[in-house]
């Protein structure tokens, strides 16, 4: 469309019509994905396998280099206060949304050989997570935005998979 040949007010309205259409359908650009867990609460059971919220203040995350767990990189601990304004250090922070377990995402560090150890030392409990795998592709029309497609990881040798529902942690 030569916008040049329309007069004025034209001109207008189909700038209007062309931004418009970039306005209401944004590139959606999600955040990278995560692995998330969750930490069961069930204590009230015969096995009672499920943390207690004391238990879980106490847990904090460690980054290796390596897959041996030999080298640490980063400890991600929780904080005990509000973090500075401004601040850029990351924590590890444990989300309790209404009426569910509480939960905690794996850092995205964007390496292929990220391991880490999570430690629960009030309740005498680690877990290692290796081969973190996530995956997402873009939608096929720009409004579709993008979707994950794969989000599994090994928790102490065992590989779970959570693309729909985050893997739960027992003691």
């Amino acid at each position: 469309m030569n916008l040049a040949l329309l007069p004025g007010r034209a001109t207008a309205v189909a700038l209007l019509l062309l931004t418009g259409c970039e306005l209401s359908c944004p590139l959606n650009m999600p955040p990278p994905p995560t692995f998330i867990l969750v930490f069961s609460t069930d204590t009230l059971t015969s096995t009672g396998a499920g943390f207690r919220r004391a238990e879980l203040r106490s847990a904090y995350l460690v980054h290796y280099a390596t897959a041996d767990f030999q080298r640490p990189i980063d400890t991600l601990r929780q904080l005990r206060s509000p973090a500075p304004v401004g601040s850029a250090k990351p924590f590890l922070s444990l989300y309790y949304p209404f009426g569910h377990a509480p939960q905690f995402a794996v850092p995205d560090y964007g390496t292929a050989t990220s391991n880490y150890r999570l430690l629960v030392p009030a309740a005498s409990r680690s877990y290692d997570i290796t081969d973190i795998q996530l995956t997402q592709e873009p939608g096929e029309k720009r409004c579709d935005g993008y979707r994950i497609t794969r989000r599994e990881a090994t928790v102490n040798g065992q590989r779970r998979d959570g693309l729909n529902n985050p893997p739960e942690l027992t003691k």
